[in-house]
């Protein structure tokens, strides 16, 4: 699975936690995060763009 596959799972993963059912269609990760915080107050999501971030340094939180 490519970087952009992952991005694009994880942006699905949370718009099914956030909203429930399926996200719409054809949108990529970084579209369907703008669709779940445009309107709301949260600040506005800027994906990090760096040649060096590797998984190792991603910190996610813990299962429940």
């Amino acid at each position: 699975m490519t970087r952009e596959q992952h991005i694009d799972q994880e942006a699905r993963d949370l718009w099914q936690a956030m909203k429930g059912g399926s996200p719409p269609c054809g949108l990529s990760g970084s579209a369907l995060i703008d669709a779940l915080v445009s309107g709301s107050d949260i600040p506005g999501y800027e994906r990090l763009h760096s040649p060096f971030l590797r998984d190792s340094q991603i910190h996610r939180p813990g299962a429940r």
